[in-house]
């Protein structure tokens, strides 16, 4: 399926239907110059197969591939391919074999839909996707695509990015999809294997297990009414045995009991004195902190202050440099602009004056004419009055002197026309001498002039490349500067915080994550923290009204607690799970009519003096929700124990009034509220929250903008380095002996030009002058009758003159001053345009000054921020160290704590030990008290209590005990009631049942871990076709790769190899060439042309493996030189006959290989396409 026909109109370029006809079977060529548009048939074929990523062929958006973007009156693209199905049948699309010919076209709209038609018939993008993919193309992974810029990929490639290539020809990626989906249907059976072990675990199980239960029920019934009665005497043997036991063993146990007692006695006196030794190293270690860490942490938070100070004023230097340069790129901008007008209104005003000049100007030249003509007249007749005559410029002469100065100006004339002559007699000679110079030393310069081409065409395209990023570098130094700034605002608050956190520790809730992932929503914080206050006044009755409450931490739920209580906490707290508390609250209808006793204004719910969320509205209830605050003692006292409030009220200064009778009040410290504190810190809290959303915008816009940023640098640095290049290039052209040669041969060009032109303009004033000299001689001969008739011609001149001069005064004085005033307006616009064009040029170069500073500045600011940055270190390392100092205290007083309580401990267990001495003698009488009762009760005894704990009879009570055989004559009398009532005679039967669906499940979960191990089988053999597949097709491409590059490059030779040590191509592979027999080390030894044809015939290698209907090249001999490039073309028709070439080419040695050859020229301001075929092919 090869293209006969390409008919493009209104694509980028062909403004106008044009048509690439008769496309060869094998090889086509497309050239033309820079920017006719060869390139943008290649991308109308891209077009219309379908390309997703625009930037392939070199837009944004479909808009931009309609001719000049709609804004030619054209609004809409079409491209129509036609393709040739004569082909086999295995060839062919699906559904498309009875057509000769497919016929595909695509169609955009400005703004509007985009269309597809197969053979005249709709069709969406989809069908016409499946269609070209049924022959091997796929345009959004172009094997049968090859830019320049692949080429460039491929040497840069690593042994296992080659192999990757090698298994995208080979089609192995086939047998990857299949070893996913082997891979998705393992994961669904373990899916249904789950299910089956669920039903297995949660029904089948359970009910197997319920009723296993019954039959065991039923079969215990009938044992217990057997068991009960032995049980019965066992127990009471075991009762009599053990009391006499018990006897002795309590005895002994009151004397142990009193031993342990004297021993923790000496262990409490031994405790005792390690708290005070540890209370003295707390002592110690608090003055110590005290008296260090004070000064320091000034120092360095001033020495951080400084630097902070000297980065922004180096950054407002910077940034007052960059707005001047703004500024004054700006003016500049101004300035060009305002010099552009200037340029337009002074060629408005020439083509005016030209008007003017075309529509009055002969009847100017009429007049100034007419006045010449009246001044020559009167001078011609005052110098005959004198016996004198004029010359043409009218001053008064003799006829001899005439005749004199002509006869000089004709020998003149003859001796210049002489030495002309001679003079370009020698030019000649030598310019064919530097003309013949210059063929011997122009050939270095060819190739330094492809260089520059190729120069310049790269600049171009990173050019583009820079303006298609639309990346701003400015905004991007903007945001970083801003986050800069905020990071050190959030550092100083932060800071801030600490230090209040740290003199109220309570307010800080520190915990450890649970586990990865856990959302710290889930704790809401220390409920202080939770609310704001509507006055500062209210904040040391709240305080009173909440007590320690204020310090519990609230969390969303109980689970939530349980696991932040696993992690472990650093001290102990309150938790508050909003799913568990409830609040007490007062009743609307209690607090109405208190604020009717004593007045609105002077009673007061809590919760209507704070502000907070919500979700958190429980906690908050809990806390503040039973209370009511009052203006004075004498309120509170009212109301609390009045019998229809009788609830719990706290004044404005802190008294506490409860209706138990409780009065909790006294002095409080002015500064020690902590809510007030926290109120006027709160504003810190808040703006952290701000900065963190901010720097969140930041970071996100910075993340977006960073591969941009690497993207501009890195084209940016390439623009910058071939500019250079350019620029080197250039000079070395100007100051090459060639272009010295080509200078003197343009030098002498001119000399020839300027004598030929002396020669050329002498001859006819020769003539000129000869004639003069015969026509003066013949005068001088009758000179007076020359006179006379002089005389009348003058006076016959003057009368004319002065009438013509006398009917055109009336015009002639205007015209003159319209066009003067005309003149002038043009002088002064010349002027004030220099003068422009001269400030232009001085405020570019202050640019330029301006940019060389800023970047100086830059420098500054990086060492500012290096120093604030180490300062910060430092500051953070002095924090991180009281942090740990603190931590050692308080490590300390827990283990000073921990201490007392073992105290507390021991001291409890000597009161518990005496407790126990006591009971141990008297359960001792206890015991032979019960040994005697049972004596008396039970008359058998007596006979069998030699037989009590003898092993292997009836009372053997080894591993038995009374609360045991108790328990076990009570649990079997009360199972044998219960069993009597509940016991199910079916279950032996429903348990056949249930059991035999277990087994079922059970063979269906084995058979699908059977199922399972025949998939991981199967992936085992796709694993096994790949690697011979990959095999089989590193060998051919290895050959393919071998004989075109010997095409390309006679002599040569290159393989496919694994890298050295690896046993095949699966380890990687790598690239290895050799010239005459003899390998290069690596591809660094080759010149740039050699290694573009290694990853050209790497890439066509892999092409010819399996080959796709057509190829588009464009340009890949961009880097090679001639001889090269005429290879490539041969190379194609040796090795590509079976598959259709379109080519993009600049150079001849290639497209001189093709059978058609299509040139692209640029007219009118549209492409246009003829087409030649090679007679030689």
């Amino acid at each position: 399926m090869r293209i006969k026909k390409i008919e493009i109109e209104g694509f980028k370029s062909y403004s106008q239907h044009e048509a690439v006809r008769d496309l060869d079977p094998e090889f086509n060529a497309i050239t033309g110059l820079n920017g006719s548009g060869k390139s943008n048939i290649l991308d109308a074929i891209c077009f219309l197969l379908g390309i997703t990523n625009l930037a392939q062929v070199r837009v944004h958006s479909l808009n931009e591939l309609v001719y000049k973007q709609g804004q030619a009156g054209i609004s809409r693209a079409t491209v129509t391919i036609t393709f040739d199905n004569d082909v086999p049948p295995d060839k062919q699309p699906a559904g498309y074999n009875k057509y000769k010919e497919i016929v595909v076209r695509r169609q955009i709209i400005i703004n509007g839909k985009n269309s597809y038609q197969i053979n005249g018939t709709s069709a969406t993008n989809q069908r016409v996707s499946d269609m070209f993919r049924q022959v091997g193309i796929n345009v959004n992974n172009p094997h049968f695509l090859i830019m320049q810029g692949r080429i460039t990929k491929v040497l840069n490639m690593k042994p296992m990015e080659i192999l990757s290539m090698v298994e995208e020809a080979a089609g192995v990626r086939m047998y990857e999809s299949k070893k996913q989906s082997a891979l998705r249907t393992i994961e669904k059976k373990e899916c249904r294997f789950d299910e089956i072990s669920r039903l297995i675990d949660e029904e089948i199980n359970p009910k197997v297990q319920r009723l296993t239960k019954e039959r065991a029920n039923y079969l215990e019934f009938q044992e217990i009414e057997r068991t009960l009665e032995m049980l019965e005497r066992k127990l009471i043997a075991y009762d009599y045995h053990n009391s006499k036991l018990q006897i002795k063993d309590q005895e002994k146990r009151a004397t142990d009991i009193e031993q342990q007692a004297n021993k923790i006695g000496e262990d409490i006196g031994q405790l005792s004195d390690q708290v005070e030794a540890e209370q003295r190293n707390l002592k110690a270690m608090g003055e110590a902190k005290s008296k260090n860490m004070g000064p320091e942490l000034g120092k360095l938070e001033d020495a951080l202050k400084e630097q902070q100070n000297e980065q922004v004023k180096a950054e407002s230097e910077r940034d007052e440099k960059e707005a001047n340069l703004a500024e004054l790129r700006k003016t500049v901008a101004r300035k060009q602009k305002s010099l552009d007008t200037d340029k337009k209104e002074l060629e408005a005003k020439r083509r005016q004056l030209e008007r003017a000049e075309s529509e009055i100007g002969d009847e100017e030249q009429r007049g100034k004419a007419a006045e010449e003509a009246v001044t020559k007249a009167r001078q011609k007749l005052e110098a005959l009055a004198k016996g004198m005559t004029t010359d043409e410029e009218g001053r008064e002469v003799t006829l001899e002197a005439q005749l004199t100065a002509t006869r000089t100006q004709l020998s003149e004339h003859q001796t210049n026309v002489k030495k002309a002559e001679m003079r370009l007699g020698q030019l000649n000679k030598t310019l064919s001498k530097k003309r013949s110079e210059l063929q011997q030393t122009s050939r270095h310069s060819l190739s330094q002039n492809d260089s520059k081409r190729e120069l310049e065409l790269g600049i171009e395209q990173l050019e583009q490349k820079l303006r298609a990023l639309n990346f701003d570098p400015q905004l991007d130094h903007q945001l970083e500067q801003e986050r800069v700034q905020l990071a050190r605002e959030r550092g100083q608050c932060a800071q801030e915080l600490d230090r209040f956190e740290a003199k109220n520790f309570k307010l800080r809730f520190d915990y450890t994550m649970p586990y990865n992932g856990f959302d710290r929503n889930k704790v809401k914080g220390v409920v202080a923290k939770l609310f704001k206050m509507n006055e500062q006044r209210y904040a040391t009755a709240l305080e009173v009204v909440a007590g320690g409450r204020l310090f519990h931490v609230v969390i969303d739920k109980v689970k939530t607690g349980e696991d932040l209580l696993k992690a472990g906490l650093p001290r102990r707290v309150t938790m508050l799970p909003l799913d568990k508390i409830s609040a007490n609250v007062l009743d609307q209808r209690l607090i109405g009519q208190a604020k009717r006793m004593v007045g609105e204004e002077n009673v007061f719910f809590p919760g209507e003096l704070i502000e907070y969320e919500r979700e958190i509205e429980l906690a908050i209830l809990s806390v503040f929700g039973n209370c009511l605050i009052c203006g004075d003692m004498d309120q509170a006292k009212q109301l609390t124990f009045d019998r229809a409030i009788n609830c719990r009220t706290v004044t404005l200064s802190g008294e506490d009034f409860k209706p138990t009778g409780v009065l909790t009040g006294g002095f409080r410290k002015p500064d020690a509220s902590i809510l007030t504190a926290l109120n006027e810190i709160s504003g810190q809290y808040e703006r952290i929250r701000e900065l963190d959303h901010r720097m969140g915008a930041i970071e996100r816009e910075l993340a977006r903008l960073r591969p941009l940023r690497q993207q501009y640098d890195q084209f940016n640095g390439q623009l910058t380095a071939q500019r250079k290049r350019l620029d080197a290039i250039n000079e070395q052209l100007r100051n090459s002996p060639a272009e010295v040669i080509r200078a003197e041969i343009a030098q002498l060009e001119t000399e020839v030009g300027e004598a030929n032109a002396t020669i050329e303009t002498a001859k006819p004033e020769i003539e000129k002058l000869t004639k003069r000299v015969k026509e003066f001689e013949e005068r001088k001969t009758n000179e007076r009758a020359f006179q006379e008739r002089e005389r009348k011609t003058a006076q016959q001149e003057l009368e004319n003159a002065q009438k013509e001069l006398e009917q055109l005064k009336g015009t002639f004085s205007g015209i003159k001053e319209s066009l003067a005033g005309l003149r002038e307006e043009i002088n002064a616009l010349e002027n004030s345009i220099g003068q422009d064009e001269e400030e232009i040029v001085q405020m570019n170069e202050r640019i330029e000054e301006i940019g060389t500073e800023i970047a100086k500045s830059n420098a500054f600011v990086m060492e500012a921020k290096e120093k604030v940055k180490k300062a910060q270190q430092k500051l953070e390392t002095y924090n991180n160290e009281v942090r740990s100092q603190e931590k050692q205290i308080r490590a300390k007083t827990a283990e000073i704590e921990d201490l007392k309580k073992r105290v507390r401990h021991f001291e409890a267990k000597i009161e518990s030990k005496t407790r126990d001495r006591e009971e141990a003698l008297k359960n001792a009488k206890d015991f032979e008290k019960r040994a005697q009762q049972l004596e008396k009760a039970h008359n058998w005894i007596a006979e069998e209590r030699k037989h009590f704990a003898v092993e292997g009879t009836a009372y053997d009570f080894r591993n038995y005990s009374f609360e045991m055989g108790k328990s076990e004559y009570d649990e079997r009398k009360t199972r044998s009631k219960d069993l009597l009532r509940t016991v199910n005679p079916k279950a032996m039967e429903s348990l056949a049942t249930a059991e035999k669906e277990l087994n079922e499940l059970l063979s269906k979960r084995q058979q699908l871990e059977l199922d399972k191990k025949k998939l991981f089988d199967a992936i085992e053999q796709l694993d096994d076709k790949k690697r011979t597949e990959l095999l089989a097709a590193h060998k051919q491409i290895s050959e393919d790769f071998r004989s075109i590059y010997s095409t390309l490059l006679p002599g040569a030779s290159a393989t496919l190899e694994p890298p050295s040590g690896a046993e095949n191509c699966l380890s990687g592979l790598e690239v290895r060439v050799a010239f005459n027999g003899k390998h290069k080390d690596s591809l660094a030894e080759l010149s740039g042309g050699q290694r573009s044809l290694v990853a050209l015939s790497l890439i066509l290698a892999m092409l010819k493996y399996k080959p796709a209907p057509f190829y588009i090249l464009d340009e890949i001999d961009a880097a090679l030189d001639i001889s090269h490039t005429e290879n490539i073309g041969k190379m194609i028709k040796k090795h590509f006959c079976q598959s259709q070439f379109i080519v993009v080419s600049l150079k001849q040695g290639f497209f001189d290989n093709a059978n058609v050859v299509y040139r692209v020229n640029f007219r009118d301001g549209r492409s246009v396409v003829t087409r030649a075929e090679n007679r030689h092919h």
